[in-house]
């Protein structure tokens, strides 16, 4: 499980887009409120994967809610922030 300092870390590198981190043992929740940072964050998320720090994607987008929903597993919390500052 990530600790604190680093999932701190990863919502400073998420800047602009509204979203609710949890986390749970290696798995991660992220919910975005916006349904374009949710757009940017599924298309972004193959170069992810390839670059070994997650796996394992679940969309969530349940239809009249207010939020955008993914959950899939950590693999290197330092590379998924890494990325995610570079914007990709």
């Amino acid at each position: 499980m990530p600790s604190d300092t680093k999932i701190e870390e990863l919502k400073k590198a998420f800047k602009d887009k509204k979203c609710i981190i949890e986390v749970h043992s290696n798995v991660m929740e992220i919910k975005f409120e916006k349904e374009e940072d949710a757009d940017w964050f599924e298309d972004i998320f193959q170069y992810y994967q390839s670059e070994s720090a997650v796996c394992c994607l679940m969309p969530i987008r349940p239809k009249g809610k207010s939020y955008y929903k993914f959950v899939f597993n950590v693999k290197d919390i330092d590379k998924f922030i890494e990325l995610i500052k570079k914007g990709k």
